[in-house]
């Protein structure tokens, strides 16, 4: 529900009317089987940099095995992205396979979205630099939703998958940014942990449900994983079919 009232107060009578429109367009477009586009879009997604400081093993930047570019925004082209299309924006998702918060910028990035151009913005992370500081600040930028990833509840099972990474320094982390909320009497941002269910780490669950409460946090997400792999019977896929993108045909192939 918070979330909801976060989104409601973004929405102006003009990004309203683009949505009529958006969703006029994908209705045409299925009585008439055609393409229909009427409106501009209501969500888009930004990258703030492609590097990352984890090596996780179904990640092509963990992996480095990015093709395209690797670096971080410049923000001028991001502010022109914004500027052109913030009148119909409703929400921004301000990351993909890099760690936002390398980018020394990210705080500006946010601002300029969630303050300037009143966007609902989300933004991810793997939690290592979150100390008090940056918790400040995200909370400073105007940021509305913060996730949080958390595969693990025991280092040993959490770096099977976060590569270098160290559970201690991640939840310390949440703790950080929970702490701030209070301490500025903030709302948001909300603040999601997302634990990623594989096959080593599915019998976790009912723990990592006890440490988000502990934690205090406002949600957490059960996600499934995407495993590339999956064809050859990748050990990362879990057991439980609930959090798995991938089933076995008759000949026990995925």
């Amino acid at each position: 529900m918070q979330l909801l009232f976060q989104i409601l107060r973004k929405i102006s009578f003009k990004k309203l009317t683009n949505i009529l429109f958006v969703y006029v367009s994908y209705l045409l477009s299925i009585i008439f089987k055609t393409k229909k586009r009427f409106g501009f879009p209501v969500s888009i997604s930004i990258e703030p940099t492609s590097v990352c400081n984890l090596k996780c093993p179904e990640c092509p930047t963990g992996l480095d095995e990015l093709t395209r570019y690797k670096g971080h925004i410049d923000f001028n082209i991001y502010k022109k992205a914004i500027d052109e299309l913030s009148p119909y924006l409703v929400s921004l998702i301000l990351y993909f396979q890099g760690e936002p918060f390398l980018n020394k910028d990210i705080f500006n990035l946010i601002e300029y979205s969630a303050k300037t151009k009143n966007i609902f913005t989300i933004t991810s992370t793997n939690g290592h630099f979150l100390d008090i500081e940056t918790s400040k600040k995200i909370i400073n930028s105007g940021l509305d939703k913060l996730i949080i990833s958390v595969d693990g509840t025991s280092q040993e099972v959490y770096e099977r998958y976060r590569k270098t990474g160290n559970l201690n320094t991640v939840i310390q982390g949440v703790r950080n940014i929970i702490s701030a909320k209070k301490e500025l009497k903030s709302k948001t941002p909300f603040i999601v942990i997302q634990f990623l269910v594989f096959k080593f780490n599915e019998h976790q669950i009912s723990e990592i449900k006890k440490l988000s409460k502990d934690l205090q946090v406002d949600k957490l997400e059960l996600k499934s994983a995407q495993i590339y792999d999956f064809k050859n019977d990748n050990n990362f896929i879990p057991s439980n079919k609930k959090y798995s993108r991938y089933k076995k045909n008759e000949q026990g192939v995925y």
